[in-house]
C-alpha cells in the first residue's frame, strides 16, 4: 500500500510521524514522508490529490492537512480526496482554545467520517467522535520507539523526571483560564486522587448555565465543543500539577530533565521549583538520550496529564522498554497492557 505522512516542527510529534513511516516501510509499504509546511494551500490541495496514494497518515492536529482553509469556511482535510487516518496521540482538541472553532471542525470531521478512520489514545475521545457522528474511532495505546537490552547496572541518578512542569498549583492563575477556578479545583482532586475520572466532571460543567454564561454566546451552541474546550482548559493546569506533586518529595535528590519552560531566562516562582534537593538538567536534544537516563534511575516518576482519564502516555511505555523502573498513576489500563503493573 502507499501512505503519505507529514513530518512536524515539534520535536515529539515528528518522532511519532518518524516511527510510524519506519514501521510501514519495515513492512513493505511505501510511504511518502513529506514536509508540507511549505506550500500554499492551493498547491498542497492539488499535489496531494495528484498523488496516487491509498491514505494519508495525519499524526497530530498541527499538520497542515488539519488546518482551517484560508480560502473558504472548509478544512483542508474536506478538500483531500483521498481516505484519511487520523492518530490522535494527544486529546483530541488539546491545541484549541476556541468553542466556535472546535464545533467547526467536529462538523467538518463529521462531514468526512465515511472515508477516515480515528485512532485515539483516550478512550472518551472515542465516545466524543461517536456522538458527534463519527463512527470509524477505535482506541489504541503508544508504541515505544526503545528496544534496550536488559542489563544489570548500578543506578547513577536517584529519582528522575523527564519533561516540562511548573511549580505549583497554587501559583498558577487560574483566573485567566475560562472556568479556571472549577478547573483548578479538578487539578487539585487528581492531585489527591491519581486515577481521579475529570470527564464526568466536565460534562457536569456544561450543564451548568451559570458556567455556560461565564464562557460566553457559544457556549450554548454545541455541548460537545464546549466539554473540548474546557478540557483543553484543564490541560493548562497538567504542568503544575507535576511540580504540585514532585514538590511533595522532601528527602531524596530529584533531576528534572528540561522542566523549565523558561529555559533558564526567567526566574518567576510559578516557573522553577525552589527546593534544595530540585536539580533541573538540560533537556535531551536527541531523545535516544532518553533511554540512558530511564535505564539508570533509581525511580523515573511519570504523571500524566489531565487531558487523559485513562490514556497511559509515551513515557511510561519510554522507562519500560528502555529497562527503567517506572512510577505512575493508577490507570486501569495498565493492567492490560502490562501484567506487572
Amino acid at each position: 500500500m502507499k501512505f503519505i505522512i507529514e513530518s512536524s516542527a515539534v520535536p515529539i510529534y515528528n518522532r511519532i510521524a518518524t516511527a510510524f513511516a519506519k514501521t510501514l516501510m519495515e513492512f513493505g509499504h511505501t510511504v511518502h514522508f513529506i514536509d508540507a509546511s511549505g506550500f500554499n494551500e492551493t498547491d498542497f490541495v492539488n499535489t496531494i490529490n495528484d498523488i496516487e496514494i491509498d491514505y494519508y497518515i495525519s499524526t497530530n492536529e498541527l499538520n497542515v492537512i488539519q488546518k482551517k482553509s484560508e480560502l473558504d469556511e472548509s478544512f483542508l482535510f474536506e478538500k483531500i480526496q483521498t481516505k484519511i487516518i487520523f492518530i490522535h496521540h494527544d486529546n483530541l482538541f488539546s491545541a484549541f482554545h476556541n468553542i466556535s472553532y472546535i464545533a467547526h471542525k467536529l462538523e467538518a470531521l463529521a462531514k468526512v467520517s465515511k472515508r477516515s478512520y480515528h485512532f485515539c489514545l483516550e478512550a472518551s475521545n472515542v465516545d466524543l467522535l461517536k456522538a458527534a457522528g463519527i463512527p470509524n474511532a477505535t482506541k489504541i495505546n503508544h508504541a515505544s520507539e526503545f528496544t534496550a537490552a536488559p542489563i544489570v547496572t548500578q543506578s547513577q541518578l536517584g529519582v528522575t523526571f523527564i519533561g516540562h512542569l511548573m511549580s505549583s498549583l497554587n501559583l498558577y492563575p487560574a483566573d485567566s483560564v475560562p472556568g479556571g477556578q472549577h478547573l483548578q479545583v479538578m487539578a487539585w482532586n487528581r492531585f489527591s486522587h491519581s486515577s481521579y475520572a475529570v470527564q464526568p466532571d466536565i460534562e457536569n460543567l456544561v450543564q451548568d448555565p451559570y458556567v455556560l454564561a461565564s464562557l460566553g454566546p457559544d457556549a450554548n451552541k454545541n455541548q460537545l465543543a464546549t466539554q473540548q474546550f474546557l478540557m483543553a482548559g484543564l490541560n493548562k493546569f497538567s504542568s503544575p500539577l507535576r511540580g504540585q506533586l514532585i514538590s511533595t518529595i522532601k528527602n531524596h535528590r530529584v533531576d528534572i530533565f528540561g522542566g523549565d519552560l523558561s529555559y533558564g531566562r526567567i526566574k518567576d516562582p510559578l516557573l522553577v521549583l525552589q527546593q534544595s534537593n530540585v536539580h533541573y538538567q538540560p533537556a535531551t536534544e536527541n531523545y535516544q538520550d532518553a533511554c540512558g537516563i530511564y535505564q539508570s534511575s533509581r525511580i523515573n516518576l511519570n504523571i500524566s496529564s489531565l487531558q487523559f482519564d485513562t490514556a497511559i502516555n509515551n513515557r511510561a511505555f519510554d522507562v519500560i522498554m528502555s529497562g527503567g523502573f517506572l512510577l505512575t498513576d493508577q490507570r486501569e489500563e495498565l493492567q492490560s497492557v502490562c501484567s506487572l503493573a
